[in-house]
Formats: structure tokens, C-alpha cells, sequence
């Protein structure tokens, strides 16, 4: 067993429990005003709303399209039954006759509507794909790691799935650093045509955490190990992201969160070179990261965020009457 693995089970077993309970009932535990009381009772206000801001980026009202559906068929939706219990965990707050656009998966494209995703590109005008905590024990698995980086050994590993035509920028590394001496590499799944020798059972997250730097490639969206990676004592290793998720991989900051590497991978021993040179450079990135993740650690605040983003997603699309301007959520 990998004890820094996500509890699947569990997270499916507390989906479940929880969704036994009708969304009314949830409503009247905690109806609009509540929400509104416990968002006022904090001190961190400005902060919230600059991450909800942040996530749904609206600022226009809009019209929803024909194809929009209420709350209520979220279970007709066709994606991972995750992504349905994810979305319910903040769904349930509302009336289920309420209507959106969902777009669950890895999505690395501009919504053609505002809808709600797990993904959007890291560029101007997406401001149609508004982001909420999906796939959430997947994704947002934080670790304690009990090695410190001076006592790892002193080279990269990547560990990743390559069998998806998406991947192929995962491809190119491993035909630079497969089998060379500063990179430990594998594939757990291979595109067809792809070397045998590439595939390598998976490798734990204890196993990994034995090297200095890890290397965080983008697959179909994000690079999914890159949460608990920059929870770790070891250094995050990759090119400046291109999609983002709730983990709000725009606001990273290179050389300072993680370590910044070429798109063509070109520079990974002279930066490895630096950092192994330079232990208290990597040991203050690595305490930079291990702030970084420390915000998302606040379960009512996330809760609160959460709320706020589809609060604004029905108030903006004519649903919920605007009369919650001390949310300030325009």
C-alpha cells in the first residue's frame, strides 16, 4: 500500500453518505442568508473574493443556451461519476431547479458558453470556462513528506502516462531522458508504437519522493501530480503550465514555486546542475511551494469560495435576483 495515495474508497464511500440526504434538506440547514453570515464573519473577505473572482471570471450578465440543464440531472450527465459527487459536494446549496452548462473532463479549451469545468488554457478570454473543485481526491492530494531534500538522491524521476494522443509533449521527454543519467523514467501506458522498454510498473508516491526533483509534465490539461509534488520537500521541475485548474496554476510564479524548465526540455542538468550546487535555493522554492498549498488547507474557506462561484454563475445568468451586492460579486 502507498500511504501518500488518495483514499479512493473513501472518497467515494463520503459521496455516497452524503448524497443520501435530499439537496432541500441541505438547503434548510444552510439557506442563502447562513452562507452569507459565515462569508461575514471572516476576516479574510477580500481574500475570498479574489479567489472567486479568480475562478469565474464573469462579469457581464449572459443568456444560457437551450442546452443548459437544472441541477437536478446532474446524474444524466455523461462524464466520471466523480466529477458528478465533486460537483454536488457545492450544488446542493441551491435549488435544483436552477440551470447550467456543465463540461466535465480534462478541458484544455475555451467553452463556447459560460460553463462549469475542471480546466481552462492559460490565456485571455476564458472567462466562459468557470472553475470549480472537481476531481477534487484526485487532484488536491496534499502529502507530509518525512525526507528532507539534502538526504534525496541527487536526479530527476518521471513517472507518467503516455497513452493519449494529448500526451505526445510527454513523449518527447522520454525520448530525450529515457535511459540517460540524470532522469529515472518510465511510462505506466504507451500510444501505439512507442517503445516497449519505456513501460515501468508504477512507481509509489514514497518511491518518488526519495528524489530531489520530480518532474511535473502537463498531460490531456494539468499535470496532476504537481499538487503533491510541491507539498513535498523535493522540487517541482516543469515548463510554465498552460491550463489551470482550482489549484491556480496561473498564479505560480517560476524559479520561485517550482523550477522552470524550456518547453523543449533543453535545460533540465543545468538547472539540477544550479539547484544541487545551491540546497538552500531548492530548500526555500520548496518552502515557497509548501505555502503556496497551505491556502487551499482551509476547509470552510474553500467551502465559502465555492459557494460564491455559483452564487455568481445563477445571479449573472438572470437566475438568482441581484440583490447580493455585499458579496461584491460583480
Amino acid at each position: 500500500m502507498d500511504r501518500f495515495k488518495p483514499h479512493k474508497t473513501r472518497s467515494y464511500l463520503s459521496a455516497y453518505l452524503r448524497e443520501t440526504v435530499p439537496a432541500c434538506v441541505w438547503q434548510r440547514r444552510r439557506p442563502a442568508c447562513k452562507w452569507q453570515e459565515l462569508f461575514e464573519s471572516r476576516e479574510d473577505k477580500d481574500y475570498i473574493m479574489e479567489r472567486a473572482n479568480h475562478y469565474n471570471r464573469l462579469k457581464s450578465p449572459f443568456r444560457l443556451p437551450d442546452s443548459a440543464i437544472m441541477l437536478k440531472d446532474l446524474w444524466k450527465v455523461k462524464s466520471s461519476s466523480m466529477y458528478k459527487h465533486d460537483t454536488w459536494i457545492t450544488s446542493r446549496w441551491f435549488d435544483q431547479k436552477l440551470r447550467w452548462v456543465p463540461d466535465f473532463g480534462d478541458v484544455n479549451w475555451i467553452s463556447e458558453c459560460p460553463s462549469i469545468t475542471k480546466s481552462r488554457p492559460i490565456s485571455a478570454g476564458n472567462e466562459n470556462n468557470v472553475l470549480l473543485k472537481l476531481d477534487r481526491s484526485r487532484h488536491f492530494n496534499f502529502i507530509t513528506d518525512p525526507y528532507p531534500f539534502r538526504d534525496k538522491t541527487d536526479k530527476a524521476v518521471f513517472m507518467a502516462d503516455i497513452g493519449d494522443t494529448g500526451k505526445l509533449n510527454r513523449v518527447e521527454f522520454m525520448r530525450m531522458y529515457f535511459g540517460s543519467g540524470i532522469c529515472d523514467c518510465g511510462s505506466i501506458r504507451n500510444l501505439p508504437g512507442l517503445p516497449d522498454e519505456w513501460i515501468k510498473p508504477k512507481m509509489k508516491i514514497r518511491e518518488m519522493l526519495g528524489y530531489k526533483y520530480i518532474i511535473a509534465l502537463e498531460g490531456n490539461d494539468v499535470a496532476t501530480s504537481l499538487k503533491w509534488i510541491m507539498s513535498s520537500n523535493s522540487l517541482a521541475v516543469m515548463p510554465r503550465p498552460t491550463c489551470e485548474t482550482w489549484f491556480m496554476e496561473s498564479s505560480l510564479v517560476p524559479d520561485f514555486h517550482y523550477v522552470e524548465i524550456r518547453p523543449d526540455y533543453s535545460d533540465l542538468k543545468e538547472k539540477m546542475d544550479w539547484y544541487s550546487a545551491n540546497p538552500d535555493k531548492a530548500e526555500e522554492i520548496i518552502r515557497n511551494a509548501h505555502e503556496y498549498v497551505r491556502q487551499f488547507g482551509d476547509s470552510e474557506r474553500e467551502a465559502i469560495i465555492e459557494y460564491i462561484v455559483l452564487l455568481k454563475y445563477f445571479t449573472l445568468s438572470g437566475q438568482i435576483p441581484d440583490t447580493y451586492n455585499i458579496w461584491k460579486i460583480k
